[in-house]
């Protein structure tokens, strides 16, 4: 049995790329997704069982709190894999919780990802790879951009280049036709924006838009 335990970021994909290979090999798999986005993982399994893959082959469970399901899912002998996506706090809860019956485990987990600007690169090309990196999934991505490092010679030109085309990025409901900029997953993750701007402000940084 593999325990497949996934994000909100990617509610399909990332427990498709999970599932798929442990049917490939054979195993049967238990889904634990993430408690923000229970629905989307219901859609998807209602299509396996649509699809006519027998019962029991893929299972769901889904928890708006998690904690009592480490247990159960973890600890039982018959689970010969974890995979987990997800933070690296939890991925060391994961991998201690492994021992008990020396599962093996795949983590995928939080990281920093730089995005590094030369004095002789095309600043346009530039200014869209961190539109593209920074902002999708709303900057909900592990894929994101966390920093950027601009050479100091052209760091005032490439700051005014990504500001006005921040500034032209359209904000507002999700399925909005036009929109660039939908909402955060939920009240935690606009919490933890606020404060990220908050800290950055009181370490000296400036808000050129937004």
């Amino acid at each position: 049995v593999a325990v497949a335990i996934t994000p909100w970021n990617f509610p399909v994909a990332m427990i498709a790329r999970k599932l798929a290979p442990a049917m490939a090999a054979g195993c049967t798999i238990v889904v634990k997704p993430a408690e923000q986005t229970p629905l989307s993982a219901v859609a998807l399994f209602e299509a396996i069982d649509r699809a006519g893959v027998p019962a029991g082959v893929c299972n769901l469970v889904t928890s708006a709190d998690p904690r009592p399901l480490a247990g159960p899912l973890l600890e039982d002998h018959r689970v010969r894999k974890i995979t987990f996506t997800g933070s690296t706090e939890v991925g060391k809860l994961l991998v201690r919780a492994s021992a008990t019956n020396l599962a093996r485990v795949s983590l995928e987990l939080g990281g920093q990802a730089p995005f590094i600007v030369f004095d002789d690169a095309d600043l346009d090309a530039a200014v869209a790879g961190v539109l593209m990196s920074k902002f999708q999934v709303n900057g909900q991505s592990c894929l994101c951009a966390n920093r950027i490092f601009v050479q100091e010679a052209v760091a005032g030109e490439f700051t005014a280049c990504l500001t006005e085309a921040v500034s032209k990025l359209r904000v507002g409901p999700g399925d909005a036709k036009g929109v660039d900029v939908g909402p955060l997953i939920d009240g935690d993750g606009f919490e933890k924006v606020t404060a990220h701007v908050v800290d950055a402000v009181d370490r000296g940084a400036t808000v050129e838009t937004g």
